[in-house]
């Protein structure tokens, strides 16, 4: 898993980087928009453009998730988080930029494709949609290589706590096979459904359901550091960077919150329901692990 996402890292990183460096050589203010055009407030656009848009960055959690699989997890999970992020980050922010100052504003509205569109207008020709295209296929190749075998590992490591049928700790070669098996059938299923439904909302309501399920274990994570820093634990707290940690501790757990508030009450409502469904899981895990400790 680890040599196909660096290949496939590599090949979308390098078109998606000329795109956004070499569009800013292309860049004409005129063609930029409003600022908002949401008609709405500036806060409740910010709010609700940020829900959408961490759908973009969800997986900064993937070096945690897959912990036990790295070397020297204590020093290098930290490292990949930032600096993944961060480039990410650089790449999005120039790439949007790069667009919004190649594609006239009255024509990018109606775009389905502005990367394409903005690839044509640097270079000239209609060979854009070919080339991005070559390039999703290959970012897709590699996201549903790592988020294939990184979801397998959640459900792994609850049913070695306990909280999740047996089943899932089961592997092969060293990878849960039967989590694999289970995510695969639930994203195909959801794809379908997003496919047969034939409707843009209808996927957006899904995006926003994801980032809202998401962020969930965000604010959790933030609370469980709240909860170390207030009970003062040797193990889990650094005195020399109390400060510095209460601070980004804070930040973490309230921008949590305002990106769940973000989402939406569609998304909320139903990702709630998702999470409610996991109590029912948890019951019957209870129940026989207390059986068993009865006999």
């Amino acid at each position: 898993m680890g040599a196909v996402q660096l290949v496939s890292t590599v090949l979308k990183f390098v078109p998606l980087l000329l795109v956004a460096v070499g569009g800013l050589f292309f860049f004409d203010p005129d063609r930029l928009g409003p600022f908002n055009s949401s008609g709405h407030g500036a806060i409740g656009a910010v709010s609700a453009s940020a829900a959408l848009l961490l759908f973009s960055y969800l997986g900064v959690e993937s070096a945690a998730v897959s912990a036990g699989e790295v070397n020297n997890a204590r020093r290098n999970v930290g490292r990949a988080t930032v600096i993944g992020t961060a480039g990410a980050a650089l790449v999005y922010l120039l790439g949007t930029l790069s667009v919004f100052g190649t594609v006239a504003h009255d024509r990018l509205v109606t775009s389905t494709a502005p990367f394409s569109d903005a690839v044509n207008s640097m270079f000239g020709g209609s060979w854009g949609g070919t080339a991005v295209a070559l390039a999703a296929l290959v970012s897709m190749t590699g996201c549903l290589n790592g988020w294939t075998l990184l979801s397998a590992q959640t459900p792994y490591a609850a049913a070695r706590d306990g909280l999740f049928p047996s089943a899932f700790t089961r592997r092969r070669r060293g990878v849960p096979t039967v989590g694999v098996g289970v995510t695969v059938v639930l994203a195909s299923l959801l794809t379908v459904f997003n496919y047969f439904s034939g409707s843009g909302k209808v996927f957006e309501v899904l995006v926003l359901v994801t980032t809202f399920t998401a962020t969930v274990p965000y604010l959790l994570a933030a609370a469980a550091q709240i909860f170390h820093l207030v009970a003062g634990r040797p193990e889990a707290v650094d005195r020399s960077r109390l400060v510095r940690d209460s601070v980004v501790t804070a930040v973490a757990a309230a921008f949590s919150v305002w990106l769940m508030a973000g989402a939406g009450y569609a998304a909320v409502y139903q990702g709630a329901l998702f999470l409610f469904t996991g109590i029912i899981v948890y019951a019957v895990m209870a129940a026989r692990r207390q059986r068993k400790q009865a006999r």
